[in-house]
């Protein structure tokens, strides 16, 4: 197995770091990669009410991502797999004997040889169109900028809501530890100015008190892509779409669909048959593992972003009182990974159902949209 990257650094990419403890078990992080473990969260509305959450158990890990990639990626060395940092794929070619990519690396220019191609290159990637596959529509993505700060009071993450802070999504503040933390925000609107004017605002409320890091941004996909194998090719990961669209962390999911395409490929290697055909199993698999899930959670977000700011307030007041809580975030079958059932649970309850409906026409298809897509 041969890895191609174009970073000299292994897991150098954009994230908040945020896991839940399922993805934590079924992938397991070194205890001194997590910065700490989450059970409880703030949330803000856009008229600045504050709504605590606690739950019973721990749900989510704050953890060092690029620890924890070059981790994963010292045991694949370790097994065998060999990692070429620095190269740039620069075509691919695929025919019915192998698939042949050629890289730069180093003002030099090779070709390197495979039975089977696995695209793990992140959001937007060229090398879909280059294994002949089709990217997804414009518009399926969010942007994401984020920054490292030093912090003064602040001791839990903080999500804020409202078009003033991140239009149609949300901003965040995530402790590291007692002294850090990533602040960041993202959008489908171009973020002009919004993550300054975000740390303006935590800086103006003693929350953040120095910059450490200039501040970075990345694509969010929020559909898949609309096949993701063919011939000798498979795709994972945030190159496929698979991200969680209400949240847009996608580290479990690219775990997942990865472990999927190792077993796909197996099965390629151990009948001799790298055809679209065989192949198809994998997508069979990420379907039935978290197909609905994205569906859901895709439908969510048009439903969150038809939303005005005064409809938001008035469903944060509702959906994150201490009696819906109850039957919704903290119930006992409540997921940090898995958030469809509780997203199909608050469309439906007997309370929050009613008020959604009452937001108008603006609203209504999208509501409905959502009830739909929990029939398939």
């Amino acid at each position: 197995v041969a890895v191609l990257d174009w970073r000299f650094d292994i897991g150098d990419k954009l994230c908040t770091g945020i896991v839940g403890t399922e993805c934590g078990e079924a992938f397991p992080i070194p205890s001194e990669l997590i910065y700490r473990q989450a059970n409880s969260a703030t949330f803000i509305s856009p008229n600045g009410r504050e709504f605590g959450v606690v739950s019973r158990r721990d749900q989510a890990l704050v953890v060092d991502r690029v620890a924890y990639i070059n981790e994963i990626a010292e045991t694949a060395m370790n097994a065998g797999a060999s990692y070429h940092l620095g190269h740039r794929v620069s075509g691919i070619e695929i025919d019915d004997t192998s698939v042949r990519v050629r890289v730069r690396a180093s003002n030099n220019s090779t070709t390197f040889s495979a039975k089977l191609l696995i695209l793990s290159s992140g959001f937007g990637s060229p090398l879909i169109r280059m294994a002949g596959l089709r990217e997804g529509k414009d518009g399926d993505f969010m942007m994401g900028a984020q920054t490292e700060v030093e912090i003064g009071n602040v001791s839990d993450t903080e999500v804020y809501l409202g078009d003033q802070i991140a239009p149609e999504a949300f901003g965040w503040i995530v402790p590291l530890d007692e002294s850090r933390a990533h602040v960041g925000l993202m959008s489908h609107h171009p973020l002009n100015g919004h993550l300054d004017s975000f740390q303006s605002r935590l800086k103006e409320r003693g929350k953040i008190l120095d910059d450490i890091s200039a501040p970075r941004r990345w694509g969010i996909p929020l559909k898949p892509i609309p096949r993701t194998y063919a011939d000798r090719t498979l795709v994972t990961g945030d190159a496929a779409g698979f991200a969680k669209p209400t949240t847009g962390g996608g580290i479990y999911y690219a775990m997942l669909s990865g472990q999927m395409a190792a077993a796909a490929a197996i099965k390629a290697f151990e009948c001799g048959d790298f055809s679209a055909a065989q192949l198809k199993g994998y997508e069979d698999d990420w379907e039935k593992a978290f197909g609905h899930e994205l569906k859901v959670g895709y439908y969510a977000r048009l439903l969150f972003e038809s939303m005005n700011d005064t409809q938001l307030d008035r469903m944060m007041e509702m959906f994150l009182s201490p009696e819906v809580q109850q039957d919704t975030v903290l119930s006992s079958d409540f997921s940090f990974d898995w958030h469809g059932k509780t997203i199909l649970k608050t469309v439906r309850h007997q309370e929050l159902g009613p008020l959604i409906t009452s937001f108008g026409a603006v609203v209504a298809p999208f509501f409905k949209r959502l009830i739909r897509s929990s029939i398939f």
